[in-house]
């Protein structure tokens, strides 16, 4: 085959055969070069193409899942922690982070004072009725509450007001 027989085939391929990926290409013709599809006598073209192609299909699944099995198993993360240096490593963080979380007692975030906004909507929040399902939701236009979802509401609801003068 020429350039111009070669270039024309890999379109028709190209065309035919789109979802094929370059390694289940490579994979059929290594197939083809060990003639496990059949003789080939003395011509190549891109008829012969096609039927290595169309030969290999049936099986394509197993191969593109032994391929898929191949690259899951080189890009297992969790080998990194069977690693004796690995596990050592985190022994090493686990025991540092337990002595300092021993030295220094856990603080609580200071807040600023919440500003009246705020405190209004925590006080309409807890005068709304209970939803019968779980008290620790509140119904506000017909829809159950928490009041971190309360609040983004309200906020929301305050903000299209202004919008709208």
């Amino acid at each position: 085959m020429n350039a111009q027989q070669l270039m024309l085939t890999a379109e028709l391929i190209m065309e035919e055969y789109y979802y094929l990926r370059i390694e289940e290409l490579r994979v059929c013709f290594r197939m083809a070069m060990k003639g496990e599809f059949g003789p080939v006598y003395n011509r190549i073209d891109g008829q012969v193409f096609f039927e290595w192609i169309v030969k290999y299909m049936p099986k394509r699944q197993l191969i593109t899942d032994r391929m898929k099995q191949e690259q899951q198993s080189n890009n297992n993360i969790y080998e990194i922690f069977a690693h004796p240096q690995m596990n050592e490593a985190m022994k090493d963080v686990v025991t540092k982070l337990d002595a300092k979380m021993l030295q220094e007692p856990v603080q609580e975030i200071k807040r600023d004072k919440p500003s009246q906004f705020e405190v209004d909507l925590m006080r309409e929040y807890d005068l709304l009725p209970e939803w019968s399902e779980n008290k620790w939701f509140k119904i506000y236009n017909n829809k159950p509450y928490q009041f971190t979802e309360y609040r983004k509401e309200r906020y929301m609801e305050e903000i299209n007001k202004q919008n709208e003068y």
